[in-house]
């Protein structure tokens, strides 16, 4: 096993920067390691077979994946290039220092914080050299601190002293987003609860807050739009107060806030306040009013006999973050707020006063339990998005067996832990080696940590939602109907989980495929619907408006780079004209014409959906992949969480076994049992008995098996009728 660990040592260090120094910042430079040729060349292979979805690669698998020639030449282009982009790409706009946060009191107990500040408190030995001081930055990473940027100053300072409405936003919406007769682009390799996950994990992670109620943009109209001819009000992106604006900017025109920690930390379950998380951890009546009362033992709020979300008295679902609802966030959070429950219940409590609550109130080991059960949830939704809903949609060998070796290290690919090595490798060569969670892996690179502005842009992934979802019924198997998504949104969420059972809800999510991303398969009904703050009974910043545009429109506000721009920043080979864009003939007639022939114009949004610069099997383009390949990565090894307090120490020894080995088909199956036979079937074996005298007898048996290993493919029988076309097709 030695010798596989040089090998593989020596092949990682043949891919990666091993720089260990700090050096000057540089974009688009020829330090990258590859040309454009190689660039272009080094795809990978095609689409991986539908039946390995992600689920456990085996050691065979791992060196076969990783050392194939062809597959060794991708991990030299998008390995190097991660590791470029975390020495060169990573911008602090400026944070907060607020001396009289008292981290000894905040930090008394290690846990995550409601806002997520003292989050280093103690943690200079964990961190380089280089980073020592930010152990210093109280507000790191906590509520209502800047986004940070991927791209220098002036990068960014150009981009957003453009002109905001060239060409008109509502026009690209109408020409080059909208669904030709509402006619859905399916993405069949995936399912619409793929879709609800990422506006999930979203709303964990960034949001700009409510718009400016004073400033507000007017876009002209628009002959090609059918519904907004006269123009279009979109209200100003909410400013910073005069007080949050003396913090040095670092030379930016433009900076803004999060109101959502930056963290990775399930604050869409649990809020980012401590009077959002005191209103989860309430206990309710039937009718919505609080008790007064904590739910014990540190549980949260849900409907356990209904296994749905609770609502207050204001409308609002009890969870700790719920804009832009809609059925598909009901169900999400739903599942995770039976997960925590779960987790407090068969987890924490049989430890209660051995390994935890050790001679404490029960208050106090309500607290404890609390904060063990939110660390635990967390992690493992982390854990799912990085090895499941991210290889579901970036579907090659390499990319199944990367994102796994980003969580579990070599320990995953080789049978055997690699702690022994960090801390003495080079610290692009470690995170390969080691993955990016556990002891010894926190790295900040010299900037501090937040989500950035183009991080945001990126994930401006609409086309994902369906025009409708097909409903099913778990014990019907001819039941057959359908539910419009426009009538599911916001209030109507409420309405249509009455309709239903939780149940089959979920698995007619399971079972519908949610749309591509590509052009011309925006929301129909999203690019002329009325938008609300929530889903309450107060609506007084409600705007009718065309999401497309508000899309196209709110990057420019920004500073984000438009398409052209924003490759060469992450390094990548800029477009010289549309037809390298994209070959379709009929989109690069519209291109050309909206843009006036000129390819720097073409917006982020538009040139990531056009282009045909993406892998084989991933569901985006390499443009945003490579900001993913970055910030991805950025949340795991930046979160002392996920680094040096990611041990059986802070989330006990059952709680690590439990984010490590569960899955999101183990947390659907345990909270909706009846859901087992959409990912087990029974499969026909054959055994052979060898004799005493040498003979051998073959004989067949069945066993129940998981069929479908990712849940964020479509479940059975869906699953079985696109395995047959993928199969058809090759």
């Amino acid at each position: 096993m030695k010798l596989k660990y040089l090998i593989f040592a020596l092949f990682l260090s043949a891919c990666s920067s091993s720089s260990d120094k700090p050096h000057d910042r540089k974009i688009a430079s020829d330090e990258i390691g590859f040309t454009k040729k190689e660039y272009y060349q080094n795809r990978g292979n095609g689409h991986s077979k539908f039946d390995y979805d992600g689920y456990k690669p085996g050691k065979g698998k791992f060196i076969k994946t990783m050392l194939s020639g062809k597959n060794r030449k991708l991990v030299k282009v998008s390995g190097g290039h991660r590791q470029y982009l975390f020495e060169n790409n990573l911008f602090d706009t400026g944070s907060d220092n607020k001396s009289g946060v008292d981290c000894n009191e905040v930090m008394k107990t290690v846990h995550r914080t409601p806002m997520g500040r003292c989050y280093f408190h103690n943690m200079e030995d964990k961190l380089s050299k280089r980073d020592k001081d930010l152990a210093l930055d109280v507000m790191m990473g906590s509520r209502d601190q800047r986004f940070g940027r991927n791209f220098p100053s002036k990068v960014a300072n150009k981009a957003s002293r453009a002109d905001m409405m060239n060409p008109n936003p509502l026009e690209i919406s109408a020409r080059l987003l909208n669904r030709k007769d509402g006619k859905v682009q399916e993405a069949e390799v995936i399912n619409v609860l793929a879709a609800a996950w990422l506006q999930s994990m979203n709303h964990d992670w960034f949001s700009h807050g409510k718009n400016s109620k004073k400033r507000h943009h007017t876009i002209k109209g628009s002959k090609s739009h059918p519904h907004f001819k006269e123009g279009m009000k979109v209200p100003a992106t909410a400013s910073e107060t005069e007080d949050q604006k003396k913090t040095d900017n670092h030379g930016y025109d433009y900076v803004s806030r999060n109101v959502n920690t930056h963290w990775w930390d399930a604050s869409q379950i649990y809020g980012s306040d401590a009077e959002t998380i005191l209103k989860v951890r309430g206990k309710y009546r039937t009718d919505g009013t609080h008790t007064g009362q904590l739910m014990p033992d540190g549980k949260i709020a849900v409907d356990k006999v209904n296994k749905r979300l609770i609502y207050g008295k204001d409308g609002l679902p009890i969870t700790g973050f719920h804009d832009n609802w809609w059925l598909g966030l009901e169900l999400i959070h739903t599942l995770f707020h039976l997960e925590h429950n779960y987790i407090v219940e068969s987890v924490l409590k049989p430890l209660r006063g051995k390994k935890i609550c050790k001679k404490v109130s029960r208050e106090e080991c309500a607290e404890e339990m609390f904060q063990k059960a939110r660390l635990i949830n967390a992690a493992l939704l982390a854990k799912i998005h990085t090895v499941e809903w991210t290889p579901a949609l970036l579907d090659t060998p390499v990319l199944h067996v990367g994102m796994r070796s980003n969580w579990f290290g070599m320990k995953e690919g080789l049978g055997v832990s690699s702690s022994f090595l960090r801390g003495a490798l080079p610290k692009s060569l470690k995170h390969l080696v080691s993955g990016l969670t556990g002891k010894k892996t926190l790295d900040l690179y010299s900037t501090p940590f937040t989500l950035t502005e183009e991080f945001v842009a990126v994930y401006r992934m609409h086309p994902l939602v369906p025009e409708d979802v097909k409903l099913r019924k778990v014990y019907d198997p001819n039941y057959s109907s359908k539910m419009d998504v426009k009538d599911m949104v916001f209030r109507n969420a409420q309405k249509a989980l009455k309709s239903q059972t939780t149940s089959n809800l979920l698995y007619s999510f399971g079972t519908s495929h949610p749309g591509a991303l590509t052009l011309h398969n925006y929301p129909s009904f999203m690019q002329n619907f009325t938008a609300e703050r929530n889903t309450g009974n107060k609506h007084g910043d409600s705007a009718s408006m065309d999401m497309g545009a508000i899309d196209i429109f709110r990057d420019r506000e920004r500073g984000v780079p438009r398409y052209n721009a924003f490759r060469r920043a992450l390094g990548l080979p800029e477009m010289a004209n549309f037809e390298e864009l994209t070959s379709n003939e009929e989109d690069l007639k519209i291109l050309k014409e909206l843009y006036n022939d000129d390819i720097e114009k073409v917006d982020l949004i538009v040139g990531s959906l056009a282009e045909k610069d993406r892998y084989p099997g991933y569901a985006f383009g390499n443009t945003p992949f490579y900001i993913f390949a970055v910030m991805a990565s950025r949340r795991l090894m930046a979160d002392p969480f996920f680094s040096d307090y990611f041990t059986k120490e802070y989330y006990t020894k059952p709680g690590m076994k439990h984010v490590n080995k569960e899955f999101m088909t183990d947390v659907i199956v345990r909270h909706f049992p009846e859901m087992r036979g959409k990912f087990y079937a029974n499969k026909e074996f054959t055994r052979t008995n060898h004799g005493k005298k040498g003979g051998a007898k073959k004989t067949k048996y069945t066993k129940n098996v998981r069929v479908v290993k990712n849940a964020f493919r479509p479940w059975l029988p869906v699953y079985t009728e696109v395995k047959k076309q993928l199969d058809g097709a090759k």
